[in-house]
């Protein structure tokens, strides 16, 4: 008996929605695409600061060094295609066409300034701490493989949304694809997270450069037991 009750609600429900949306006299949805797109992202270097300077930088105190810093922030943002179409009495009809997710990186890799001592110690430091910057690049390009058909289903169920204006009626939208965008930037920063968590440069570039590593190793604080 109850499965009937709950059924038959079931039923009026989804009746109601049917009249509203025939009420609405949209026309058929286009179907909404999404699509992304990693934002070249270069990855500059600087050699202005000591190793002291950088160990503050990334937030160290005291007697601290760092031979370099990968300084970088993730920015996700999105461009929007919106079919709009406009009814005899008025209401304005909106939905998505295609929404492209976009992710780049503001980054930055600074390398003390006392490994511009030796241009080999200069550049070993260099490839080691470039790792960073390709476990980034990495994590953009596998989260990217996951993003349509993760957020499909999510971005086609959006479907028209209507308002007297058209303003209004993309409004909707953009209020309902936020929470999509926020779930997407937090989803990467945890793919990114786990990425870098895999990078060790706890230890001397593998390239000694005759023994020039070692030595500027101690004086940027590798290698100082």
């Amino acid at each position: 008996m109850t499965k009937k009750i709950v059924a038959g609600l079931i039923g009026m429900l989804l009746m109601s929605l049917g009249a509203a949306a025939e009420a609405a006299g949209c026309p058929a949805a286009p179907p909404a695409q999404i699509a992304f797109e990693a934002v070249p992202s270069p990855l500059p270097q600087d050699t202005g600061a000591a190793a002291k300077e950088l160990a503050a930088k990334m937030g160290a105190t005291g007697d601290r060094y760092a031979a370099g810093y990968y300084d970088a922030s993730s920015l996700t943002s999105s461009k929007r295609d919106t079919a709009i179409a406009k009814l005899p009495d008025g209401t304005v009809c909106a939905a998505i066409a295609k929404l492209t997710v976009k992710i780049s990186l503001e980054r930055k890799l600074w390398l003390a300034s006392e490994l511009k001592d030796n241009d080999c110690v200069l550049h070993a430091f260099a490839t080691a701490y470039a790792a960073r910057g390709k476990a980034d690049d990495d994590a953009t390009a596998q989260f990217g493989q996951t993003v349509v058909p993760t957020y499909q289903a999510k971005i086609a169920a959006i479907g028209w949304q209507t308002a007297k204006t058209q303003e209004d009626a993309v409004k909707q939208i953009a209020d309902r694809i936020a929470p999509i965008m926020t779930e997407i930037q937090d989803k990467f920063l945890e793919q990114r997270t786990a990425a870098q968590s895999k990078i060790d440069l706890s230890h001397l570039p593998a390239d000694a450069c005759d023994g020039a590593t070692e030595k500027l190793g101690h004086k940027v604080g590798i290698g100082n037991g």
